[in-house]
């Protein structure tokens, strides 16, 4: 909750954004907290389909996750994790290592309702980092997997087309192929 209106940055289309918003201290609600009171969850919190593949027993060989005598079932959304509202904007942190060279990667699916592409996007941007590749479609099967643009120190930002918050869930084949590229130091 905020305590007071939030100051507007402009952005790029006439669209506007939260900037430095100040965040009320203590613990951060869960989503099964926010939704309670509510008739309906968003779609966005349904983790039937991945709370199922987690828990298959020959996916959590697969990926060499805890065994269940540690992790008896994987659950997404639950009351068992809290955590504080306390650093704030992570923008400083992404600028500091930037700056020092360090590669990033920021990517977003471009139908993702709880953090829209259009945010991340606009605080890339206020890096103030020069762009060295102009925004462009990166292709995978000849086909546009997305759009893409690169900043001076090594900073990335990768849209991913149609899929929403959890990339890897909605474009799996996308998702491994931008990975590889990047951990590989090869172009997208």
């Amino acid at each position: 909750m905020h305590e007071k209106s939030l100051a507007v940055r402009k952005r790029m289309f006439g669209r506007a954004w939260p900037y430095r918003a100040n965040l009320r201290d203590g613990i951060v609600p869960s989503w099964p907290e926010i939704t309670s009171n509510s008739l309906s969850a968003p779609a966005c919190v349904n983790d039937e389909v991945a709370r199922n593949w987690l828990n298959n027993l020959e996916v959590r060989k697969a990926i060499h996750t805890a065994e269940e005598s540690v992790v008896r079932r994987w659950e997404l959304c639950t009351f068992q994790l809290e955590y504080d509202h306390d650093l704030g904007s992570m923008i400083p942190y992404h600028k500091n290592l930037t700056s020092k060279g360090y590669s990033a990667l920021i990517f977003s699916g471009d139908h993702d309702m709880c953090v829209p592409f259009t945010g991340t996007e606009a605080w890339t941007r206020s890096l103030g980092y020069k762009i060295v590749d102009e925004w462009r479609p990166w292709l995978i099967n000849d086909q546009v997997a997305g759009f893409i643009q690169g900043y001076a120190n090594n900073l990335t930002f990768l849209t991913i087309k149609g899929a929403g918050h959890t990339v890897p869930e909605y474009k799996p084949e996308e998702a491994l192929y931008f990975y590889k590229h990047f951990l590989d130091g090869t172009p997208i």
